[in-house]
């Protein structure tokens, strides 16, 4: 019985959690001009994220999101041209340590893990290096 309840507490947790996580990057505004701000790896992949939250906060007062402005600015701590070579650098690693680890034998399983891993930390630590910006109306 006791397994039930922490069960039970632990979905609703999830669902009020998930619910809330649909629109958590927008900013509301009296002026009825809304803005999503969000970290995005490249200029132009967080387009998609923020019109799913614009319309998601939206569609929850019954309107359709309307966008006035969009753009994205490299806000990294490097230069861009060594974020991006960077970026490239860690994903290649993590590809191709991923591959070893499932194609090959045993020595090359255990050095694509090492590879892998050391991909994924690095492109952690170099981060998103663009901030996107989208200002909306709901109508």
């Amino acid at each position: 019985m006791h397994n039930k309840y922490i069960n039970f507490s632990l979905i609703l947790s999830s669902m009020i959690l998930f619910s809330c996580a649909h629109h958590r990057d927008v900013r509301p505004n009296t002026s009825g001009i809304h803005e999503v701000i969000l970290k995005s790896e490249t200029k132009d992949g967080a387009y998609q994220q923020a019109k799913d939250q614009a319309d998601h906060f939206c569609e929850q007062r019954k309107k359709m999101a309307y966008i006035e402005k969009e753009g994205a600015k490299y806000t990294g701590d490097m230069k861009e041209d060594d974020y991006k070579t960077a970026k490239t650098g860690s994903k290649i690693a993590t590809g191709v340590g991923a591959a070893g680890m499932v194609f090959g034998g045993n020595r090359e399983k255990g050095a694509g893990g090492v590879l892998a891993t050391g991909g994924a930390i690095a492109d952690g630590v170099i981060g998103k290096g663009y901030t996107y910006r989208m200002t909306f109306r709901c109508q």
